[in-house]
């Protein structure tokens, strides 16, 4: 399993659902870099603008976030967890398993299993990675402002991206605080009728982390079974 950011990610997000996971994540903040002349939306354009200049001012960020995940029938599902990112480098913490990324290595750790399973980073077609937050230029959307809206008391601009491309999913909705340009709320629709919406409940820019945060270290884990599938297979 590659943990890379796919736009086509299925709906389901459950343990096994990590790479969707990564995309809704990640695309809290990453859809924020779309060229301007990809814009349709005047009003959307300049509304974005603002966005990734706040975003593009970090250095470094942590954010703590709540994902819904609400089917066309049956109970939404509620996750909670931890995104860190660093350049190229990014660190998940969400349900039972931990992603760690130094930009050359992914190590994904089952706390349910004891067990850490360390890959080569390489890209998928169509992916997104952490360090292309700011700058996913060639992910073609289509934006349209939809017009404020009033939620917990706060006051928000809502801007809908549809994709150029084919997709297993309608449309993505953002809701950005207007009075700090940042991203509160992403809501992802897909074709089935599933939604699964993510909202950042904390964020914390510029803290100091080491390259070694985002580095599976097994020492801390002794008990944890390493499973290294970055070996070249005999022929």
């Amino acid at each position: 399993m590659k943990y890379t950011l796919n736009l086509s990610a299925p709906a389901g997000f459950g343990r096994s659902g990590l790479r969707g996971l990564v995309f809704f994540c990640l695309g809290v903040l990453s859809v924020i870099g779309l060229k301007a002349q990809q814009q349709n939306d005047p009003k959307a354009e300049a509304i974005l603008k603002k966005v990734t200049a706040v975003y593009q001012s970090y250095s470094t960020i942590k954010a703590s976030f709540t994902l819904t995940t609400t089917p066309v029938s049956g109970r939404a599902s509620i996750e909670k967890g931890n995104v860190w990112l660093k350049g190229k480098k990014f660190r998940l913490d969400y349900a039972s398993q931990e992603i760690y990324c130094n930009s050359m290595f992914t190590w994904t750790y089952s706390k349910d299993d004891a067990e850490v399973t360390k890959e080569n980073f390489k890209l998928r077609d169509n992916s997104i990675t952490p360090n292309e937050i700011f700058t996913i230029y060639n992910k073609g959307f289509k934006s349209k402002y939809e017009g404020p809206v009033v939620r917990n008391g706060k006051n928000y601009d809502v801007i809908q991206l549809v994709p150029k491309n084919a997709a297993n999913y309608s449309y993505v909705k953002l809701e950005i605080d207007k009075l700090t340009n940042k991203i509160q709320r992403v809501i992802q629709h897909y074709k089935n009728g599933t939604e699964v919406a993510i909202e950042v409940t904390s964020m914390t820019p510029n803290s100091a982390l080491a390259d070694t945060f985002f580095e599976w270290s097994p020492a801390a884990h002794t008990d944890v079974t390493l499973v290294d599938l970055t070996k070249k297979r005999k022929p």
